[in-house]
């Protein structure tokens, strides 16, 4: 599929706004819910850079990014994405039964709702999606729920005002339960104050916490509950974002395996440097030239090749191992006969050989004694 180059007009019925780019967003949500949801998990936005013209555009303040395409996740704890959805505006795909809670709590619940979900499983998010209503829902599904929630979505709730809190000081806290028992509302004045909502912990345990107060121009030690610390074409910028998110799943789910097996694993740019090698040396890739392409006729082609041939003789590049997403494909690989001797790369043999793989472009003996060929593109 070629984002870029899908010219077709939408069905005039259809209201998603995404439809060029739909069948890649499918094909990447599949696979995301396929991924066992931890204890943890957290909900919240990110943003796909974009600054042009765009009509689901949004304006996030305090994001590295503030403009572009806004996507509601549902994250494990170690970053694995779960569920994702695509802000677009009153056409953001939501099922009709949470559409009553608004867009933030009916997002978490929406996104939930894909999952199957184990009892107290522990979601966690910020106060653009929480809401008394959504606590009370999630707390039928069974599922614990922690978050930050606005003052105007106390539903009535009593709590110390802003003004006798700081005469209390910076650290202090008040909390307030709910008649029904399952939901706690804890207050804290830091800088500003914070209100939580939660039915897997209240207040707790205070700890204490290290501020700058400007002051004394010191710092100080402050109270602090337990339940605080707990391109232009906005198409290409949503089917590279879906590459980055699905890369990004599946070495966090390879560090785990590794991780079980307590063996070392391949840093994020390691794993994406084999995937780029993996996919560039896939059958039908042809490299590209350098500069502005142009036809060249059969002399000019005749005198490239022999400058190519002067160069090669000269400077003998060093040969690199191919990645093994690559060495064991099993496709394509054919031996080639050249005309200099090379040591094979096949360990634990040192002999020179003629014979090359033309997709490894790695030097290996395929002889009547030894087929060093074969071995090396079986999986070990």
């Amino acid at each position: 599929m070629d984002g870029s180059q899908n010219s077709a007009e939408p069905d005039p019925d259809n209201l998603d706004r995404l439809w060029k780019v739909r069948p890649i967003i499918d094909i990447v949500q599949k696979k995301t819910q396929t991924i066992f949801p931890s204890e943890h998990l957290s909900c919240d936005e990110q943003m796909v850079p974009f600054t042009g013209n765009l009509d689901i555009k949004q304006y996030i303040r305090g994001k590295p990014c503030p403009w572009g395409i806004k996507i509601f996740v549902l994250c494990n704890a170690d970053g694995r994405v779960l569920s994702f959805e695509i802000y677009q505006s009153k056409k953001t795909n939501m099922a009709e039964e949470y559409k009553s809670f608004g867009l933030g709590a009916g997002m978490v619940l929406n996104l939930a709702g894909r999952l199957q979900l184990v009892e107290f499983t522990k979601l966690y998010f910020d106060n653009f999606f929480t809401s008394l209503a959504l606590l009370e829902r999630l707390s039928e599904m069974g599922l614990y729920r922690t978050g930050t929630i606005r003052s105007n979505r106390l539903q009535g709730a009593r709590l110390e005002t802003d003004s006798d809190m700081k005469k209390r000081g910076r650290g202090s806290f008040c909390e307030v339960v709910a008649s029904s028992g399952d939901t706690c509302l804890v207050k804290w004045m830091d800088n500003r104050s914070v209100i939580l909502a939660s039915n897997m912990i209240e207040s707790g345990a205070v700890n204490k916490v290290r501020r700058w107060c400007k002051q004394t121009k010191a710092y100080l030690q402050v109270d602090q509950p337990q339940v605080v610390s707990l391109s232009k074409k906005w198409t290409m910028r949503l089917i590279f974002y879906m590459v980055d998110l699905s890369i990004c799943n599946s070495w966090l789910e390879y560090v785990a395996d590794r991780k079980a097996k307590a063996e070392r694993s391949m840093d994020l740019l390691s794993f994406r440097m084999e995937i780029a090698e993996a996919l560039t040396s896939a059958e039908g890739m042809t490299p590209r030239r350098r500069g502005r392409p142009r036809s060249l006729t059969s002399s000019e082609e005749d005198k490239h090749e022999n400058v190519d041939e002067s160069v090669s003789r000269k400077r003998k590049m060093k040969l690199q191992r191919p990645c093994s997403a690559v060495k064991n494909d099993a496709f394509s690989h054919w031996p080639q006969k050249v005309k200099g001797q090379s040591r094979c790369k096949n360990s634990p043999c040192v002999l020179k050989t003629r014979t090359m793989c033309l997709k490894c472009n790695v030097p290996l003996c395929l002889e009547e004694d030894r087929n060093c060929f074969k071995e090396f593109h079986i999986k070990k």
